[in-house]
């Protein structure tokens, strides 16, 4: 499980949506906060990674800690990620929850501390102060 985990958190690095979806059980559920949406089965999350990614210069998961249990694994660390549209990259507190069956993830959802960020595409909630 720790090794789907860092492939995950490698490919995600990589900005490579088609490793990420081969990741992924045909029916998986994968939930990333600032995508706006859940999405359903392998062709989804493909679909919707590349689209995230496409926003992105560079985005990667840092993670500090890693606890495994069953079919289950949570990882702690945080989002960081400098978008096109911003002159600054962000540093989001996260944690990830990974479900595994059958060899592939069934059901990834990462928590994030992003109160002061909309979705990717809407940019910040507050304009900043000059």
């Amino acid at each position: 499980m720790a090794s789907l985990l860092q492939s995950y958190l490698d490919a995600f690095a990589a900005r490579n949506a088609d490793a990420l979806s081969a990741l992924f059980a045909d029916a998986a559920l994968y939930e990333l906060p600032l995508l706006g949406q859940r999405l359903v089965g392998r062709r989804e999350i493909k679909a919707g990674l590349a689209r995230a990614f496409a926003l992105a210069e560079r985005c990667a998961f840092e993670v500090s800690g890693v606890q495994s249990a069953g079919e289950a694994t949570i990882a702690e660390g945080r989002l960081t990620a400098k978008l096109h549209r911003d002159q600054a990259p962000v540093a989001i507190p996260a944690a990830i929850v990974l479900q595994v069956r059958d060899g592939a993830i069934h059901r990834l959802s990462t928590y994030l501390d992003a109160r002061p960020h909309r979705l990717w595409s809407d940019g910040p909630v507050f304009a900043a102060t000059r």
